[in-house]
Order: structure tokens, then C-alpha cells, then sequence
């Protein structure tokens, strides 16, 4: 680890316990920062999937301005305002990532020191995400809001998600430093990412 700011890129389907494990690796690490592209969505520009796949599945066409400066403004021992929290964010000796196509996008490789995919089976992955209660799915808070959303998104997932997932899967692996079994508990996840940037 040689720069002052080590940049690490978490990856995996929705639902694959990418935040849980950010939050745990940030508590072991101390002096870490975190971002995740969905602090950006108002500030990005995403392809619909379907359009996306057909079209050759080019990760750069997943367009975040605001979030790839702020990942370089840390990078480079800056400061940023957090979009979320609309609080000062200051450089740590750690940056990770909830980035889903890992090195995969132009704008962010040369910032990302170690990419990880964390490899949950998509039938886990998609349990998760649907358990989740949150305004798309807010349960028994809403049950009519909740069935109809839920039925809109399981056609989705099956007439083109699931393929989604899939492609960015592949495009993730193909230039990431570890693979994680993400059927394992978020403490091995943690001492196995742990171990792997430690020794470069």
C-alpha cells in the first residue's frame, strides 16, 4: 500500500452484503472513508438495462461525475462535501467503495488500488434486496404499494435484470484482485479482503 489514500472497491450483485461489509471492514480499518455510487444517483446517468446489454454492456456508459471527483478529490488528499450528508468529508488513510464495476470504468481505474467481487449467488442476492423494507418496498407499512412494486420488479428481473446482473458479473471479474465467497459471514469476508490488501 503506497499511496496515501488506499482506494478499495467492493463489487456484487445487489444484495450481495456489499454495504455490510464495507461497514465492517471501516470499523476494523479506523481512519476510513466510504462512498457508495447510490449517495450519486442524482448527479449519474444510467442506461436502461436492456439497451445497455444490447448495445455491448460498456460500463463506462454508467455516467457519475460527481462521484468520480469526489473519489479522486480523496484520492488526492482533498476534501469533499458528502451529497447526502452535506457534510465535510475529510482524506483518510482509507477510501472504500460500493462500486459495481470495479476497475470496469475508465474514470475510476487508475484511482482504484484493489477491487473485490464479492460472488453471491444471484437467488441470495435477489432475496435480500426484495426483504429490504424502504420507500419501493415498504412492506407492511404499505401493502398495496408493496405488492404492486414487488410484482413490477420481479418481471423486470426476469425479462432482463437477472441477464444484467449476470453481464456485469463477468465485467467485474475480469480485471478484480480477489473473489470472495459471499455465502461466508461478514467477519471471514472482512478477514479474507483484509489478509489480500495487506499483502500487496
Amino acid at each position: 500500500m503506497t499511496s496515501a489514500t488506499f482506494v478499495l472497491a467492493i463489487a456484487g450483485h445487489s444484495g450481495a452484503g456489499k454495504s455490510t461489509v464495507i461497514a465492517h471492514l471501516c470499523a476494523r480499518l479506523g481512519h476510513a472513508n466510504a462512498l457508495s455510487l447510490d449517495n450519486y444517483e442524482a448527479s449519474s446517468h444510467y442506461p436502461p438495462a436492456s439497451q445497455w446489454i444490447q448495445g455491448g454492456a460498456d460500463p463506462n456508459e454508467f455516467l457519475s461525475p460527481q462521484y468520480d471527483a469526489d473519489v479522486r478529490a480523496l484520492k488526492n488528499g482533498r476534501f469533499i462535501i458528502h451529497p447526502e450528508s452535506i457534510q465535510a468529508l475529510n482524506p483518510g488513510r482509507f477510501l472504500l467503495l460500493e462500486e459495481p464495476f470495479g476497475r470496469g470504468r475508465t474514470t475510476l481505474r487508475d484511482l482504484i488500488d484493489f477491487a473485490v467481487y464479492v460472488d453471491t449467488p444471484l437467488e441470495i442476492s435477489y432475496i435480500r434486496k426484495i426483504s429490504r423494507k424502504n420507500t419501493f418496498l415498504p412492506w407492511e407499512d404499505d401493502p398495496h404499494v408493496f405488492i404492486a412494486h414487488l410484482r413490477e420488479n420481479m418481471e423486470w428481473y426476469l425479462r432482463v435484470g437477472r441477464t444484467f446482473y449476470l453481464v456485469v458479473a463477468e465485467r467485474v471479474r475480469e480485471d478484480c484482485d480477489l473473489i470472495v465467497d459471499g455465502t461466508l459471514s461478514t467477519e471471514q469476508i472482512a478477514d479474507k479482503i483484509m489478509e489480500a490488501i495487506y499483502k500487496k
